[in-house]
């Protein structure tokens, strides 16, 4: 009897994720930050974008900004138009994976979870494109699509947490414990407007390649 790797479909999505990750890596990186204006505590000029507080800070921001920052920042916005389908495609994965171990029905619901975050990641890069163009945002638009997206993900992952706590291995429990962890920071970077935001998206940035390594290395299992 063939048996194959449960995750299977989310490892393969995963490979592509760490793909595009790369590429919107080198983009976004590719021009000088010196000498940039960015709100106290904020060191990444997207997240500073995405978390900002008014139109009257987004202009300050692209006011210290050279041509080519704002360049590369409009060009890894599109590439993330492809990387949000991707990393939700993969939660999807993940998330329908769980369900056909665990057989819960709150899985198979939460599992369209990733549409919204799609949906609410593709209002909130519309918002950075106006900016980027040196055109108004509208803020409330920006603020709700952006909590809306970073709250999902936290619920997608604490789900995906509250699955891994119940193994044996310790990776799962510490990747799980820092799943849940997304819960207390996110609520904290609501009120706050700092680096605790900052602190909070790159939580994320973690926590997909060690999701990822899970797909790959899960050890479940089942018959075709």
């Amino acid at each position: 009897m063939i048996k194959k790797n449960v995750f299977g479909w989310a490892s393969l999505t995963g490979l592509l994720l760490i793909a595009i990750s790369a590429w919107m890596m080198i983009v976004s990186r590719s021009a000088s930050m010196y000498a940039i204006w960015l709100p106290h505590g904020f060191r990444t000029p997207i997240l500073a974008l995405e978390f900002a507080s008014s139109n009257t800070e987004i202009a300050k921001m692209l006011e210290s900004f050279s041509p080519e920052l704002i360049q590369s920042l409009w060009l890894s916005t599109q590439i993330d138009m492809l990387f949000l389908l991707v990393y939700n495609l993969f939660l999807i994965f993940v998330i329908n994976s769980i369900y056909s171990i665990t057989g819960l029905q709150q899985y198979k619901w939460l599992s369209l979870l990733p549409l919204l975050i799609l949906l609410a990641d593709a209002m909130e890069n519309m918002q950075l494109f106006y900016a980027l163009d040196g055109m108004e945002v509208n803020m409330h638009v920006l603020k709700i699509s952006t909590w809306v997206k970073w709250i999902g993900l936290s619920i997608a992952f604490i789900a995906i947490g509250r699955f891994l706590i119940t193994t044996d291995r310790y990776y799962d429990r510490i990747l799980a414990l820092s799943t849940f962890a997304t819960l207390p920071i996110g609520i904290w970077a609501m009120f706050s407007h700092s680096g605790v935001n900052e602190v909070f998206a790159m939580l994320f940035y973690l926590l997909f390649p060690m999701t990822i390594l899970y797909t790959w290395f899960s050890g479940i299992r089942k018959a075709i």
